[in-house]
This record gives structure tokens, C-alpha cells and sequence, in this order.
């Protein structure tokens, strides 16, 4: 039996170079954007609105980059917010490293079931077309999310060939891989630096925002979690805030939402009502800039900073 001979001088030449480069980089962009513009600013915080057409097209990256059924996703992503670091809090790495990494995916039917789900969600249940693909944690939704991607890969490979396969393939694995470090990493205490002191442990990691298309600034995200921009000094490059932004200029996006800039003397004042409220076991968050104290939060909020509308 001969030797097996891998011939792979095919590949290298500059017209498969520049096809690989345009799959990757189009194929990134799509997924993640479909993660960080999709199921997380549009559908989890309502940072901004676009028209159904555009909604669904950009939600459907995060289908396509393994994230199972939307609804599941922003009920999970809720309930991070109301616990964050706190017990209850669904991947936290205060759980440890692996499990705020993957481990969490596995028992998440248990922790959250559907009674759960429709107390956090009871808005995207309202959405015929996200419910169908799944409105649990169960094994079936996943497994649904799972053979779609296949047959998404498969045709791929037929119609446009190995380059274009391979580097659809590895720009989604880099994609999946991003939301899963935000959990952990801009979670631990010695990465990345805080710039605002909110509750709990969230941190800006700089390789993460930028990985993660702008998520990896993850405290300046639970300082303002409704907020359609992450990244908020002129270095903390926000490529899905740059999208939002580029739609909002061409009048796609509408009721985007913004930081707001607060005064020091409107600091100082709820700093001194934070004071007394945390002696009322309220629930409270602060940061250096601004300051939204609130005694209650309603199941499907988070606790947050004050927002304006643009």
C-alpha cells in the first residue's frame, strides 16, 4: 500500500486565499452580529427596533452560530442580569471556570423550565416565528438548532466548495466560542479593569470586546445593560455598536438607546438616597458616571443605570 499523499498545493494560491478571507470574514460578521445584535441588544434589552424583515434576518446569525432557540436564550440572558454573580445566576465562573465556560448549557431544562421561561420572556412569546424554533431548554430544540446548522454547512460544502466550507466552519466555531468568554472571562476578578462599580463582578476585557464584536465590555454592558453601545471610551472598539449605528444613519434602526451622562451633584444625591435604600434592602446599582436607583425590578427587567432614547 502506498504512502497517503494530502495534496494541499491547491490551496495556495492567492484566488483561494482571497475566497477563504471573504467567507471568514462575511461568515463572522453575520453570526456574531446575529449573537450580539440579535439575541442579545434587539431581543434581550430592546436597545434598539428595525423593521420584522431585518429583525429576523440579523436573529437568524445566532441561530446559525449554534445559539438554540432565541426565546431560550433571552430567558437565560435575564435571568444573568437579575443574578448576576449572585446564586441563581446561570454561568457565573463564581461557579467555576468550566462551568460558566460550557457546563452550564447541560442542566439549564432543570434550572429554568418552561414556567420560568414565559415569566421572563412573555414578550417573544408573543412571536410566532421565534417560538417555532423552541420556547424551552429542552434536548429536542437543541438537537433542531444542531441538524439545521449541519444542513446549513452541507449545502455550503456542495455549492461553493472546501474554501468556502473550511472557513465558514472556523469563523463559527471562533463565533460560538465568543458569548462563552464573555460569560467567563469578563466575569473573573483579575481580567480586564472595571471602569464603573456596579454589583456585581463584571469586567472590560479588551481581546474579548474585540473577539466578541463589542460584548467583551462587559461592565460598561451591566452599567447601562440596556444601552445599544458597549463600548464607550474612543479605544473600546464596538462593532455591533458601528452596525447599529451605520442603521440608525439610514433610518433602519430607530429607538436607539444611549448612556446617559449624569452630573456630579446628581451623584452625590444618589449616592445619599442609594445610602438609605440599601439600609431598606433595596435593590441598588451605582457606577462613576450615573445612577438609577430602583426599589423594585419587574421579573422581565434587570437592575440598570438611567437610559435616554435617541
Amino acid at each position: 500500500m502506498g504512502a497517503f499523499n494530502l495534496d494541499l498545493s491547491s490551496w495556495n494560491t492567492p484566488t483561494t486565499w482571497l475566497t477563504f478571507a471573504a467567507w471568514f470574514v462575511v461568515t463572522y460578521c453575520y453570526l456574531a452580529v446575529g449573537i450580539t445584535g440579535g439575541y442579545h441588544r434587539l431581543l434581550t434589552h430592546k436597545s434598539y427596533k428595525v423593521p420584522s424583515w431585518l429583525r429576523y434576518f440579523i436573529v437568524s446569525g445566532g441561530y446559525l452560530a449554534l445559539m438554540g432557540a432565541p426565546v431560550s436564550w433571552v430567558a437565560v440572558h435575564r435571568l444573568h442580569h437579575q443574578k448576576s454573580d449572585l446564586p441563581g445566576d446561570p454561568h457565573s465562573p463564581r461557579d467555576g471556570f468550566e462551568h460558566a465556560l460550557y457546563k452550564w448549557m447541560f442542566d439549564m431544562e432543570e434550572r429554568q423550565p418552561i414556567e420560568e421561561i414565559k415569566k421572563q420572556v412573555p414578550d417573544l412569546l408573543e412571536d410566532k416565528w421565534l417560538c417555532m424554533l423552541g420556547v424551552d431548554h429542552s434536548a429536542k430544540q437543541a438537537q433542531l438548532c444542531l441538524w439545521v446548522n449541519i444542513a446549513v454547512r452541507v449545502l455550503i460544502l456542495i455549492a461553493f466548495g472546501p474554501v468556502a466550507f473550511t472557513a465558514n466552519l472556523i469563523a463559527s466555531i471562533l463565533v460560538f466560542w465568543s458569548p462563552q468568554f464573555v460569560n467567563t472571562f469578563c466575569h473573573l476578578e483579575n481580567w480586564g479593569y472595571r471602569t464603573y462599580e456596579v454589583r456585581d463582578g463584571s469586567r472590560n476585557v479588551p481581546w474579548v470586546g474585540i473577539m466578541a464584536l463589542g460584548e467583551g465590555w462587559h461592565n460598561n454592558h451591566h452599567a447601562f445593560p440596556k444601552s445599544a453601545r458597549h463600548g464607550i471610551k474612543w479605544y473600546e472598539i464596538d462593532g455591533t455598536w458601528m452596525m447599529i449605528s451605520f442603521l440608525e444613519k439610514i433610518g433602519l434602526a430607530t429607538e436607539v438607546v444611549r448612556p446617559t451622562v449624569v452630573s456630579p451633584e446628581v451623584i452625590a444625591k444618589a449616592k445619599e438616597v442609594q445610602a438609605a435604600m440599601v439600609a431598606a434592602n433595596a435593590v441598588v446599582q451605582t457606577t462613576s458616571d450615573s445612577a438609577k436607583l430602583v426599589s423594585t425590578v419587574p421579573l422581565v427587567e434587570t437592575p440598570e443605570l438611567e437610559l435616554v432614547k435617541s
